[in-house]
């Protein structure tokens, strides 16, 4: 708080701009006055610039544009931050678009590497790879045949070679998993002489894990592989913020967070070097638990719950998640006692499900929900249902709205994935990461399992709030809003997918401002640019909602503010 001649003076003022405030009335301003972390007024520049001072930092817009803070709905901020050179743990082969420039990557970091240390990676580039298919334990093998390799192609979809492969104990005669109603099913991919390959998918990776774990001596986790110590989290935590800031990010949800990793976020906070608000959403690793170890977990839990913490860092619930690429994560009646249970516990859920209406788990998801319900209402708990694609069924959305639940939407994956979709449509099915439907063609089905009918949903009267499931597809120093660009064009690397489903920019912008604000209880807060809520602004080169079509994508993060204090400024090159 800056004082001058015994009245209080702005410590920033933002001024001569075009302010889209997104309050309830849409107002648009020219200022924006800041003290102590808080917007405390909005309005014309004559009115707002009365509360600068000689030691007021004033920031002339030259007519360019300020928005709310964006928010992402679903990120993996830690993990995404190790994939970062800053953190020194990974091998970053998320933009390698095939599979020469993976081996490329991995023989590089095999090269430095002791004999027997593991090369864990960032996800896969989630377009199209050039090849068509997949890398193998071959491709691996190439490059790295001395260390154990893990590709991560999602969370819980690997790719590993031949020497993680024995350290696992998986070998030809290993059955896939899926017997055992407390294991996640899953599919260990094998060539035509029934060897595997090295791509472990959903369960079949789940049970590598447990026997590297065991032999490194780590924790179970939700996702990922190994574990690291305070500095090295926080040092990627760091990272991960300051390229989220880059793109006008000031907020999010990580999802699924580890006991041991909330430390880092804490220290990270008590240090004041925060530079992103985030929800933290913890993960319970369901598929390494039986139902009865689940219900005692929640039971005798002890620890912070949601809504703990302050405008920094908080506790935001629990993420599940019931299926992935079709296979189950727990059986339906293990996924319904654990919605029961912890919804008479209070906890709030944020649930992920199979895309699409292909197959049971969303009748199964809503089904326990409205039992859940039935016992203790959770209507207003503001419950997510996670990226939602191809989710299309209108008895759907007419129930998820009874209950109050949040579309919690990822456009830019849409974006890339229905590119892998459509182009490695005959791959995705070879190794059963994908079915097609009955009589789709491999348009059709990219539409039915990635598409997002935001607009339905809106008009359903369903909460869309917008993210990107960041580290699986990450954002992009030189187009920050292609995930907003997707939201209200419906354009992928596959085409146009709904057109028909099309919403307005400010509706896009919404979803990533006050609908993500709501989604957390947080909207008295941030969220829009009014009096008394957090100073978190971002100012970019043009106007979101005006500029032509063919220049959206051109827009510029250039000040990214925080509780009123700049975490990042654009460097031209």
């Amino acid at each position: 708080m800056l004082i001058e001649q015994d009245r209080i003076v702005a410590d920033l003022v933002l001024h001569n701009g075009n302010v889209i405030t997104l309050d309830r009335a849409s107002r648009m301003a020219e200022a924006v006055a800041v003290v102590d972390g808080t917007i405390v007024a909005v309005g014309s520049d004559e009115k707002v610039k009365r509360l600068a001072g000689a030691s007021t930092r004033m920031i002339d817009l030259r007519g360019g544009s300020v928005i709310p803070g964006l928010v992402d709905n679903h990120t993996h901020q830690l993990m995404a931050g190790l994939d970062t050179a800053a953190a020194g743990v990974k091998v970053n082969i998320s933009l390698c678009r095939s599979i020469e420039e993976v081996k490329a990557e991995i023989a590089t970091a095999a090269h430095s590497a002791r004999p027997g240390e593991w090369i864990t990676t960032s996800c896969l580039y989630r377009g199209g790879i050039v090849e068509g298919r997949f890398p193998t334990r071959h491709d691996l093998d190439a490059v790295a045949p001395d260390n154990p390799v893990y590709i991560a192609d999602g969370g819980r979809n690997i790719i590993v070679n031949t020497l993680a492969l024995e350290l696992a104990g998986i070998t030809p005669e290993t059955p896939d998993p899926g017997a055992d109603p407390d294991i996640s099913e899953g599919h260990i991919v094998r060539d035509e002489h029934g060897v595997p390959t090295g791509h472990l998918i959903v369960g079949a990776g789940d049970l590598a894990r447990r026997q590297w774990w065991q032999r490194l001596g780590q924790p179970v986790k939700m996702w990922d592989l190994l574990s690291f110590d305070l500095e090295t989290n926080i040092r990627a935590i760091k990272a991960q913020m300051a390229l989220f800031n880059a793109a006008g990010i000031t907020g999010t949800r990580d999802m699924g967070v580890a006991p041991n990793e909330i430390d880092a976020y804490a220290e990270l906070s008590r240090r004041g070097e925060a530079t992103v608000r985030t929800d933290l959403v913890l993960g319970l690793p369901v598929q390494y638990l039986t139902t009865q170890e689940i219900s005692e977990a929640l039971r005798l839990y002890f620890g912070p719950k949601q809504g703990f913490g302050d405008d920094w860092l908080r506790v935001g619930g629990l993420k599940i998640v019931a299926q992935n690429y079709g296979y189950w994560t727990m059986q339906p009646e293990k996924l319904r006692r654990l919605i029961i249970e912890g919804n008479q516990m209070g906890w709030r859920f944020a649930i992920h499900g199979t895309p699409g209406d292909l197959r049971d788990d969303i009748e199964v998801i809503l089904g326990a929900m409205e039992e859940a319900h039935a016992q203790t209402p959770l209507d207003a708990r503001r419950w997510s249902y996670e990226h939602a694609f191809g989710l299309i069924n209108p008895e759907h959305h007419r129930r998820l709205r009874r209950l109050g639940v949040i579309i919690a939407a990822n456009p830019l994956l849409s974006y890339f994935a229905a590119g892998r979709s459509l182009e490695m449509h005959e791959m995705m099915e070879a190794v059963r990461l994908a079915e097609a439907p009955d009589g789709l063609a491999p348009r059709d089905r990219t539409v039915r399992e990635w598409a997002q009918p935001i607009r339905t949903w809106m008009n359903a009267g369903l909460v869309v709030t917008g993210g990107t499931d960041c580290p699986a597809v990450g954002y992009d120093r030189d187009r920050p809003l292609l995930g907003m660009w997707t939201s209200f064009s419906q354009d992928t690397l596959a085409g146009t997918l709904m057109p028909e489903e099309t919403i307005s920019r400010e509706q896009a912008l919404r979803m990533w401002t006050t609908n993500n604000a709501y989604a957390t209880f947080e909207d008295h807060r941030k969220g829009s640019i009014e009096k008394g809520k957090l100073a978190d602004l971002v100012v970019l080169s043009g106007d979101p909602l005006t500029v032509p079509d063919d220049e959206f994508l051109d827009l510029k993060v250039l000040e990214t503010v925080v509780g009123g204090r700049t975490v990042h400024e654009y460097v031209r090159t």
